[in-house]
């Protein structure tokens, strides 16, 4: 896929997120994940050779039916079968911009309300900027690139005990297209509703 298309198909997936945005009467919702915290692998095929954990700090504007999500964050990571383990240790910054369409932070219209279970369920595109190209895996062997787009899902989980502070259980993935890989997370999300 070209540089030019690739682009097109980004600021195409925005504008849809916009739209959706706008569409929804309430108005946007403003979260602020400080932090997420998860274990991660680059690459779920080749879950052995590269596992660890990661934290990242997020803004979220959604509705119930989308999210635009701008973040940064770290990963580190380390080969479980090796003999030097130090030596197979790195540390991946990054930063992110995301946008989702699905169900997300929705519950029958009553996220506002204390004792409330609350899901999210959504797919995503987005763009991502590994700031150590070591840490970026290729699933073609290929030379890697920082800059990368990814198709995703997100699946997440909160009960509603406090409706300013609380913290979600998320599963996600990424397919990299350029890199050719899978990524996989499982962590927890501690977030603020600021329009609470």
């Amino acid at each position: 896929m070209s540089m030019k298309k690739s682009s097109l198909l980004f600021t195409l997936s925005f504008l849809f997120s916009a739209f959706v945005l706008q569409a929804q009467y309430t108005g946007p919702r403003l979260f602020l994940d400080v932090p997420s915290f998860y274990f991660h692998t680059p690459d779920a095929e080749n879950t052995g050779n590269r596992l660890g954990a990661g934290l990242d700090v997020a803004m979220n504007v959604g509705t119930h039916w989308s999210v635009a999500r701008l973040g940064l964050g770290t990963t580190f990571t380390f080969d479980p079968g090796a003999e030097d383990f130090d030596k197979t240790t790195l540390w991946g910054p990054h930063t992110y911009l995301e946008a989702g369409a699905g169900l997300y932070r929705t519950n029958g219209n009553q996220c506002a309300k204390n004792k409330q279970s609350a899901f999210t369920a959504i797919g995503k595109v987005g763009v991502r900027y590994d700031f150590n190209d070591k840490a970026v895996k290729r699933a073609d062997g290929a030379e890697p690139e920082q800059l990368d787009f990814t198709l995703g899902v997100e699946l997440g989980y909160f009960y509603i005990r406090d409706v300013f502070r609380n913290m979600d259980f998320v599963i996600s993935g990424n397919y990299h297209t350029k890199s050719k890989a899978i990524s996989a997370n499982i962590g927890f999300k501690f977030f603020l509703n600021l329009r609470a």
